[in-house]
């Protein structure tokens, strides 16, 4: 799969949260086994058919080639989209797009600073607190800044939040992904991998003070990249 983004910012412009930034379009390569008729053509024959669709738009059931001999057969697009390829084995590859945009939305109240290929840079006021990535990922997260260590403390109240834990139990983990928090934040030291496909971020013990203790119960959102070991709070 592959994404196309219809932009609807330009650099410099301040947006609010939730705003659109982008439409993306989702596009499937999808692969048909014609090896049986394909497969035997020459290497000549194939690209000629190659060069003839190439970046084309094909419909379903318009004539690709006959193949055969004295009663040959038709061989017919099965699906309509934009052409590809046809490989040495006699694979078909036809692109299609995905018929529903997902919109990309402003986390928060931001600036636009960079456009890129495939990504949008934005601006915003934040804290930051370093740690080290236990588990690479980045989520954003928005809710009350508090330690849950308990199982039955979980429940649907966490979905889109951070967890900041002192339990990276894999019982415990598995329910946190569960109910729908998007990454956790420890002080915690492990040296076994853990099993789990949430980001994990475990800050230094100061920052972890700083931010579990000193914070308590504040409502924020936050921003947790792991793979840099930092988690940003945004200040709004």
């Amino acid at each position: 799969m592959s994404d196309t983004a219809d932009v609807l910012v330009k650099v410099g412009r301040l947006v609010k949260s939730g705003e659109s930034l982008a439409n993306v379009t989702t596009k499937k390569i999808e692969s048909f086994n014609f090896s049986q008729f394909l497969g035997k053509l020459d290497t000549e024959k194939l690209a000629e058919l190659n060069l003839k669709f190439k970046n084309n738009w094909v419909d379903s059931g318009q004539l690709m080639c006959m193949v055969g001999g004295i009663f040959p057969n038709k061989i017919c697009f099965p699906m309509s989209g934009n052409f590809l390829e046809i490989d040495e084995f006699g694979n078909l590859k036809i692109e299609k797009e995905d018929e529903n945009k997902r919109p990309v939305l402003s986390p928060v109240d931001s600036k636009v600073t960079k456009i890129e290929d495939d990504k949008i840079v934005l601006e915003f006021g934040a804290r930051e607190f370093k740690g080290v990535g236990l588990v690479e990922g980045k989520a954003w997260g928005e809710g009350e800044i508090k330690m849950i260590n308990e199982a039955v403390d979980l429940n649907s109240t966490f979905k889109g939040s951070i967890l900041f834990t002192k339990n990276l139990n894999k019982a415990f983990l598995l329910k946190a992904e569960v109910v729908g928090v998007v990454a956790v934040v420890t002080d915690v030291k492990i040296e076994e991998e853990l099993e789990t496909e949430l980001p994990v971020l475990k800050l230094e013990e100061s920052e972890w003070k700083e931010l579990v203790d000193g914070l308590k119960h504040n409502q924020a959102k936050m921003l947790v990249n792991s793979r840099l070991g930092r988690l940003l709070l945004v200040i709004e």
